[in-house]
């Protein structure tokens, strides 16, 4: 049985958030270089003979499986946070913050150096510093519901 009142459960809600707001800007950034990937991807088709395939499909194939890669990681890493918070005996909201923002720093790092966009990389940062108010306004340590088990409707 699970509590009620799981950090985990919290860190994966807030991780779909991050998830969500990266995947937007990782979207962003491939409209960005749309006309060069389909330069490119025509070119590299051509090379094998095939011209039928229409380019505009595989671009936003690709945007939708960003979008879903970007979504897994943020509901991974968010339910990993959450399950490290509650490891650690939960934390002050310092070391949450910390943490959380050293991950941000790394994603936007990787993400600037990927799009050669400050901005870009600065708005995934930002996305990860929403993870830590929408975890601490999810999960509430001292709500007291110490009940465990699943959630029944109405409950």
């Amino acid at each position: 049985m699970v509590e009620r009142n799981d950090p985990a459960r919290a860190g994966v809600k807030a991780g779909r958030l991050v998830g969500l707001l990266t995947g937007v800007l990782a979207v962003v950034s491939l409209l960005e270089i749309q006309g060069t990937y389909y330069g490119e991807m025509t070119a590299i088709l051509g090379l094998f003979g095939i011209d039928w395939f229409p380019v505009s499909a595989l671009f936003w194939w690709n945007a939708l499986l960003t979008i879903i890669a970007r979504y897994t990681l943020g509901y991974v890493t968010g339910s990993l946070i959450g399950v490290l918070y509650d490891w650690l005996d939960h934390p002050s909201c310092s070391v949450l913050i910390g943490g959380v923002l050293g991950i941000g720093i790394v994603d936007g790092f990787v993400a600037t150096v990927d799009t050669r966009s400050i901005l870009i990389g600065g708005g995934y940062l930002l996305a990860w510093v929403c993870y830590a108010p929408t975890f601490l306004w999810l999960f509430d340590a001292d709500a007291g519901d110490d009940r465990s088990g699943p959630l029944r409707l109405g409950d």
